[in-house]
């Protein structure tokens, strides 16, 4: 428990109270890890079409660096993984048809095949109630670069550009993270990150995702897709060690780049490990969905720049609820008055000289607050 020395302080410890709830529980991230190996083995067998083309499996996304959020109620959480085959991906004029191999070994599985989704990029394999796997095929690349790969587009019966891998080290890179170790051809999902091992980065692009899953409840199509805010968040992250202030800074970082933007034109927003894929394409054909992201990201700044000005916990706590969800604002900020009073109680707590502010009773100088004993003078 952080004390409340300043406001900052105050905000750091709610916004890491935020962050412990939205981390998925135990139980479902073991699950979904063994999920994810077992259909990876299934893809990788030598009895498998994929077999000839040596197929790699690793994990992406959220799962891969870190920033899996807990789902909103009724929506399911999301394991993404690559199947990457060893051959030239030019070998296939019609890039769909690795997608359809995915799915013909899938179909092979009397479990699965019961269970799968086509999606435009992926074939997804859906765990009722819980979470789902999403599958994307995937051809090396080269000549584009370290970890650069094709990936098939089913709308556009065309090559995509990506780079997963090197993505995903490119972003532990930036929140100062140890890089996993790969092993052999199957690379397990890794760990979920303890709460309080969490890197400020990780932590501001959940809270990043949640305020947008809060926003966007009842307009997914209009909700800026995960890749984009993780992007923007590691790209405007100065290493700042308190969860509040990267946060500002960061979403000051946002509004100050759409701001310089010449009239008209769009944030563009590419792979820093491959730029020839844009994770902000669907902004170019949605106009409404890059004003949407553009008043999110906006409305986010100012809500949370004015909370870094108030005082009183019962205003902090309704910015919180328009922010992040009022079930999980009202947990944090019980949890967080708790844990101060049970400081108070036991004399932990005291009164800075000159600011006034709360410390600890340790602090030099500091006037101890006596405990309430609930009964009269």
């Amino acid at each position: 428990m952080i004390i409340t020395e300043s406001v900052d302080q105050q905000l750091d410890d709610l916004l890491e109270r935020v962050g412990v709830k939205l981390q998925l529980s135990a139980t479902v991230y073991e699950q979904a890890q063994e999920r994810y190996t077992t259909i990876s083995e299934w893809l990788n067998d030598e009895k498998s079409i994929l077999a000839p083309f040596k197929p790699k499996i690793y994990p992406q996304g959220s799962a891969r660096i870190g920033t899996t959020v807990k789902p909103l109620a009724r929506r399911e959480h999301d394991i993404d993984l690559v199947c990457e085959l060893e051959v030239d991906w030019e070998r296939f004029p019609q890039p769909v048809r690795l997608l359809e191999m995915v799915e013909y070994r899938l179909r092979e599985h009397k479990l699965y095949r019961e269970m799968m989704e086509r999606k435009n990029r992926c074939m997804r394999v859906v765990y009722a109630n819980l979470f789902h796997l999403d599958i994307l095929p995937a051809c090396p690349n080269a000549p584009a670069g370290e970890h650069c790969v094709k990936v098939p587009d089913r709308k556009a019966g065309a090559w995509k550009d990506s780079n997963p891998r090197g993505y995903a080290l490119w972003f532990e890179a930036t929140a100062r993270r140890r890089v996993a170790e790969f092993r052999k051809h199957i690379e397990p999902v890794p760990a979920q990150i303890a709460a309080e091992d969490m890197q400020p980065l990780n932590r501001v692009v959940q809270l990043m995702k949640r305020h947008r899953d809060v926003r966007f409840e009842n307009d997914c199509d209009l909700a800026p897709v995960s890749v984009a805010l993780t992007t923007l968040a590691a790209q405007h992250y100065r290493g700042q060690q308190s969860v509040n202030d990267a946060l500002l800074w960061v979403l000051n970082g946002i509004v100050s780049s759409v701001k310089a933007l010449p009239s008209g034109e769009r944030l563009y927003v590419l792979n820093p490990t491959n730029p020839l894929e844009d994770f902000s394409e669907r902004w170019g054909a949605n106009p409404e969905a890059y004003r949407a992201f553009v008043e999110s990201v906006t409305d986010f700044r100012d809500q949370w720049a004015a909370a870094n000005e108030l005082r009183g916990m019962h205003r902090i706590s309704s910015t919180m609820e328009r922010l992040f969800g009022e079930t999980v604002a009202k947990e944090v900020v019980a949890e967080h008055v708790k844990a101060v009073e049970e400081s108070r109680q036991v004399g932990g707590l005291a009164v800075k000289r000159g600011s006034g502010t709360i410390t600890g009773a340790s602090v030099t100088g500091a006037v101890t607050i006596p405990r309430n004993n609930f009964y009269g003078g």
